[in-house]
């Protein structure tokens, strides 16, 4: 199959590395390529032929050939926010929808959009987007949980499919696909508990649910057909039959286990087969190219072959120790099997117990998705495009957590947290990450002290501790809270050096003294979720708001409340900057900036805002002469960009307007010498600005 190399959008000679490219007016250099809009790392989008792949991410669809390792292009960054990327059955095309609810229907080698689509219903953030083998349809799951079908030429939505009555709606699908004549839609969903926190405590909404369960839809009417309780489930080759794991009728509620395969028959919406044997989890079922015979593999680290017309085991396969194992058949019918281990990916021929392909990367890199995806294509051509057997680095480059972001004292050095885990240090000088510190820990804060050095922090359930950065094999101190402590991640070190704070759930703030390894006396007064904790540049106070819709300044040695913030009405305070003198308190909340007196929580300063640019970020310049403040994304309001605002502290003089992340600005920092100034965004990336021609350096 033909190779399509995509259009080369944004691209900058001169940067193979993608650093500069597609840079907002007034950014120098881009940290971390964004992430994608779900958890565990980017979401890639494999076309037919390997040869290239996209990666969806929050501030664009960036383009990777496949051989070099490197971005090629980097697609849609005028709004970013790029929720799902899916290639049309022969490549030719790709669907890509954002947060807004748009979705886009691009040729692949020309750029050109081909059809555009907009849905306005409020969480139609689509998470899974599919086109129909003949390119006419296009189905999506969104962030409700609706599956609907949309007409590629038209651009309307013809149908959405039928689930029943529900009482609350998530984003629960996590399978969805076409029959190959495209006359059938089938989805799992997950019909999740649903859970809340209020008052601190975890409360259940829907204890009633069906569990997971798989529908097959007519995709023009929305009309089910059938629905089993299962889920990875698979069409026959003449779309006749569905196949999919299925729960053991014997256990019900929350001791289900699907590790039976059932098959129906669509037309009939029958259940024609269901084969025992399995002992756990059914990962995967797929039927032969004769449509006579199914295959499943699971976790009991077995694979069986199934008679579908005479509803009996063929064949067992239990030789796999401890890897995993997904079945599939090459193109001449034999079948055959991909092999994950610990570091290798295997392809053997299962039936002649003869080892075929070995790939030397980690499972979970993007060239082993590529190769798990197309395992067909590995077979026939031997000389496939998928590294050079080295471990690749592409997956690093997307995984950034920038809050908070902070400048060492040398101005040539950015720390940031990892997405995952560490903490990642960013040469600002060269603009690439040079190197990451406490790799395999997962970190809820750090500090940058005076001598450079840097303190972290992990908060995991109850526990805490505080490593030195550079020393990951023993932690400084460790703590342990009570069950009734819900900690979060709400943390801030003492410019002393010594003091940890860490907010709760419930509303109460914990200290404690890391060099002497002593819990300090917490502060009690908050009766909900802490938003922010931050230390005055003495360490002697703390500034704090929680959802309770208050503010508070509190004494850190005698844990006893100075005062509480008098609002004009009860706010949130988003975020808090003491200024480097101490003498004055940023704060930025829904309606406005606030500037404080330190001793006196007296108003110095009000700078309205726009109720759709709500202050989220916050800093001060080192010269104390200026602050920045940074919004906070709300995506009913439409914003394409967020805005990032450098004041004049002594006047409120809005001095210039940068607009750059595409999300929410979680944190700021200025470089030492006040020349940069560094955003860290939700996004999952930070951007340099170029201030020196905007304040005195």
């Amino acid at each position: 199959m033909q190779n399509r190399r995509p259009a080369p959008f944004n691209i900058v000679p001169e940067d193979p590395t993608g650093t500069t490219w597609a840079l907002p007016e007034g950014a120098i250099a881009r940290f971390g390529k964004g992430i994608a809009l779900s958890g565990g790392g980017p979401k890639l989008a494999l076309p037919p032929g390997g040869a290239y792949f996209a990666v969806q991410t929050r501030i664009g669809l960036w383009w990777y050939e496949m051989s070099s390792k490197l971005p090629i292009a980097l697609w849609e960054t005028e709004r970013g926010l790029i929720a799902s990327a899916y290639f049309s059955p022969d490549g030719k095309w790709i669907a890509i929808a954002n947060w807004d609810g748009v979705l886009k229907v691009m040729n692949v080698q020309s750029g050109e959009c081909i059809a555009q689509m907009k849905r306005m219903e409020a969480q139609n953030i689509y998470a899974h987007v599919v086109f129909s083998p003949d390119r006419k349809w296009i189905a999506t799951a969104n962030q409700k949980g609706n599956v609907e079908v949309l007409d590629v030429h038209q651009g309307e939505c013809i149908a959405q499919m039928d689930r029943g009555e529900r009482d609350t709606q998530s984003n629960d699908a996590s399978h969805l696909e076409f029959s190959a004549d495209s006359k059938f839609l089938a989805a799992t969903v997950g019909n999740p508990k649903v859970y809340s926190f209020r008052d601190g405590e975890r409360k259940l909404i829907n204890p009633d649910t069906e569990g997971t369960q798989t529908y097959i839809w007519h995709p023009e009417t929305g009309t089910p057909i059938v629905k089993f309780a299962g889920r990875n489930f698979a069409f026959s080759p003449d779309s006749r039959l569905l196949a999919g794991a299925a729960s053991d009728e014997t256990i019900s509620g929350d001791d289900r286990v699907d590790r039976c395969v059932s098959v129906w028959d669509i037309t009939t919406g029958e259940r024609v087969a269901h084969f025992m044997g399995h002992s756990n989890w059914v990962d995967s079922v797929i039927f032969s190219p004769c449509g006579g015979f199914l295959v499943s593999s699971s976790r009991d680290k077995s694979l069986r072959v199934w008679d579908i017309a005479n509803g009996t085991q063929k064949m067992v396969y239990t030789d796999f120790e401890e890897a995993w194992v997904k079945p599939f058949y090459s193109p001449a019918g034999e079948l055959l099997v991909t092999v994950d281990r610990q570091d290798t990916i295997e392809i053997w021929n299962i039936e002649g117990r003869e080892k075929l392909y070995t790939l030397e990367l980690h499972p979970r890199s993007v060239y082993a998705n590529w190769f798990k995806k197309f395992p067909q294509r590995a077979i026939t051509d031997k000389k496939t495009e998928v590294g050079d057997g080295h471990t690749s680095s592409t997956l690093r480059e997307f995984a950034c957590y920038p809050d908070p972001v902070l400048f060492l004292p040398d101005g040539e050095t950015l720390a940031t947290i990892g997405y995952r885990s560490g903490i990642m240090l960013w040469d600002v000088v060269r603009k690439q990450n040079r190197e990451t510190l406490l790799k395999n820990t997962r970190i809820s804060s750090f500090t940058v002290l005076p001598c450079g050095n840097m303190l972290a922090a992990s908060i995991q359930d109850e526990n805490v501790t505080v490593w030195d950065a550079e020393k990951p094999d023993e932690p400084i101190a460790e703590f342990a809270e009570t069950e009734q402590a819900h900690l979060i991640w709400k943390t801030a070190f003492a410019p002393t050096e010594d003091r940890l704070a860490v907010g709760s759930r419930e509303g109460t703030i914990y200290l404690y003294d890391f060099k002497r390894n002593e819990k300090l006396k917490p502060l009690t007064g908050h009766t909900d979720f802490v938003w922010s904790v931050s230390f005055s540049p003495d360490g002697k106070r703390l500034v704090s708001s929680s959802s309770d819709e208050t503010s508070k300044l509190w004494d850190v040695a005698s844990g006893e409340q100075i005062g509480t913030f008098p609002l004009d009405e009860s706010r949130t305070l988003m975020g808090v900057a003491f200024s480097p003198c101490g003498s004055i308190i940023a704060t930025g909340m829904f309606g406005g900036l606030q500037l404080w007196c330190a001793e006196t929580l007296t108003t110095l300063l009000e700078i309205p805002q726009p109720q759709t640019q709500k202050p989220y970020a916050l800093a001060f310049s080192p010269c104390g002469k200026y602050f920045a403040s940074g919004t906070w994304w709300r995506r009913e309001e439409g914003m394409e960009k967020m805005a990032i605002r450098l004041w004049e502290v002594a006047t409120g003089e809005e001095i210039t307007t940068f607009w750059g992340h595409p999300t929410d600005v979680q944190s700021l920092a200025f470089s030492p010498d006040n020349t940069l100034l560094a955003s860290g965004s939700h996004d999952c990336t930070i951007l340099l600005w170029d201030v020196k021609s905007f304040i005195d350096a």
